[in-house]
């Protein structure tokens, strides 16, 4: 029993007319009617009889277009879950992971401009610290890092894409108390500083020893949302970047404090170097460098 003979013989039991069915598909009417006496032979019954009415179905014919009409509709939900599949697999997918700092104040807008050009590229995002996303994508969990720290656990291509500002801060009153800054003054507050492993900690000790800074005291947090709350508190003084701290600076709610020089970190993109991007990759690369152009840390 042919598919084509099932298909036209459901259109000729709906339509009741072999002529409007050989129309639609554009073959002759004896040739259809063949087909027709074809498929009868096969079942063994008579499926079609005339009356005042066009073409009716026998009872052999009834019993052949129930079957039918559960064959046609398993065919066409195989037809829709292939359609499916083959939309699945043009998809593109693209793994990002990022530093907090670059995650919570950078990304958002890149990935608002990237999903807005190319809707059909399904991004995911892990946010963590330098070492974390470093692991990531040493593991395969991602396909491009975007990191502020300068040591890294693995050996991957490197290429820095914006310039940071990291600025040292505490509330008004705390600033009022600490005067000028000395290193002394500020060896003895508490700092507010953010875990090992992570990319601002990594700069936070080379500023402390560039500043000849004893610091004697100091607490960990892995968020810098946390940080700002505390330091906001007036609790101790944080070096964090004028991105994270940029709508409190500009409030009031926290003060930058004077240092010797103005200290800048780069962040980067990190690439594996063993294994093929996938296309997507390149494109949200680019686009990154055009919407980093626009942020300003001052």
């Amino acid at each position: 029993m042919h598919l084509e003979h099932i298909i036209l013989f459901s259109k000729i039991a709906n339509e009741k007319s072999i002529s409007r069915v050989a129309a639609q598909n554009h073959i002759s009417q004896p040739a259809l009617s063949q087909q027709m006496q074809r498929l009868e032979d096969e079942v063994g019954f008579k499926l079609f009889e005339r009356s005042n009415r066009g073409i009716e179905l026998t009872e052999a014919g009834e019993a052949v277009y129930r079957c039918a009409k559960k064959v046609l509709g398993t065919l066409e939900d195989t037809f829709g879950e292939l359609d499916q599949i083959r939309h699945s697999a043009a998809v593109q997918r693209l793994e990002i992971g990022a530093s907090m700092t670059i995650g919570d104040h950078m990304l958002p807008r890149v990935l608002a401009a990237f999903c807005g050009r190319y809707p059909d590229v399904r991004a995911g995002v892990l946010v963590g610290n330098t070492r974390e996303v470093c692991d990531a994508l040493e593991d395969g969990r991602i396909d491009v890092g975007l990191i502020e720290g300068r040591d890294i656990p693995h050996s991957f291509q490197r290429t820095d894409f914006y310039t940071d500002h990291l600025v040292l801060a505490a509330s008004p009153a705390l600033a009022g108390e600490l005067g000028d800054a000395s290193p002394g003054r500020l060896g003895k507050v508490l700092w507010i500083t953010r875990e090992q492993g992570s990319g601002t900690e990594q700069y936070l000790d080379s500023f402390i020893s560039s500043n000849h800074i004893r610091v004697e005291n100091r607490i960990e947090y892995n968020s810098n949302f946390a940080i700002k709350e505390v330091v906001k508190q007036g609790l101790g003084v944080c070096f964090l970047s004028r991105l994270v701290m940029l709508d409190e600076l500009r409030s009031g709610e926290l003060v930058e404090l004077p240092v010797r020089s103005s200290y800048t970190r780069d962040f980067s993109y990190i690439l594996p170097n063993d294994r093929p991007l996938p296309d997507a990759a390149g494109v949200f690369l680019d686009l990154l460098g055009e919407v980093c152009a626009t942020f300003s840390g001052g």
